[in-house]
Formats: structure tokens, sequence, C-alpha cells
């Protein structure tokens, strides 16, 4: 943006001064903006920008791997409570049938069912 200069009397007289004080208070407002974002020294500023952007990228990462750690541990506990009920499935179902013997469910009849054929051979003495 050009000022336009008139020397009048040995003085300097700027023509478009509304121009030129409107542009120094826009940059004096950005000045001041990034100051109190930022800090006062760029340098600085750039620096904690790096460190700021490091540090978010560490939590982001922890969180990440919390999740990974959460869903492997869940799916894990879920699958061993699957295994385990399929388990008690399969020993109900292999499980003997009770009948109702009187002896209990323990008793064993043996191969004649708990009959023994015993011949006895009765004499009577003479």
């Amino acid at each position: 943006m050009s000022v336009l200069v008139q020397v009048v009397g040995g003085l300097i007289l700027a023509s478009d001064y509304d121009n030129q004080l409107i542009e120094s208070v826009t940059v004096r407002r950005n000045r001041l903006l990034g100051a109190l974002l930022y800090g006062e020294n760029p340098n600085e500023r750039r620096w904690m920008d790096s460190v700021r952007l490091f540090l978010f990228s560490v939590a982001a990462a922890a969180v990440i791997a919390a999740v990974c750690v959460g869903y492997s541990f869940v799916s894990n506990l879920l699958e061993e409570n699957r295994q385990k009920q399929e388990e008690q499935r399969r020993q109900q179902n292999s499980a003997p049938h009770r009948s109702s013997d009187p002896h209990g469910a323990d008793y064993d009849a043996g191969p004649a069912g708990g009959r023994y054929n015993v011949a006895f051979s009765m004499q009577t003495g003479s």
C-alpha cells in the first residue's frame, strides 16, 4: 500500500493518513493476538508448538493402546466363558442317565443285573 506524501512548508503530510492508521492498528492487533496466544518470543512459540504436538501424540497413542488392551482382555474373557459353558454342556450330555434304581446311581449291578442264578443241590440224607 503506497502512501502519498506532500511536502508543504517543510512539513510532511500523509494524504492517505486514514489507511495508514487502519493498517497500523491491524498490525498491532495481530501482534497482540499472537503474543497473547503463543507468547512474545516467536522461537519459543515454535518450540512450544512442537512440544505440545508431541504431548498430544503421546496421549493419543496411550489412549489407543488402552483401547486395544481392553478389547483384548474382554474378548479373551468372553472366549474363556464360552469354552467353560461348552465343557459343562459336554459333561452334562455325556453323564449317564439316572434311573429309578433304589440303590442309587453309584450302584453297579454287574453283568447279571443284580440277579445271581446259583444252583443248589438239596440232598436229603438217608
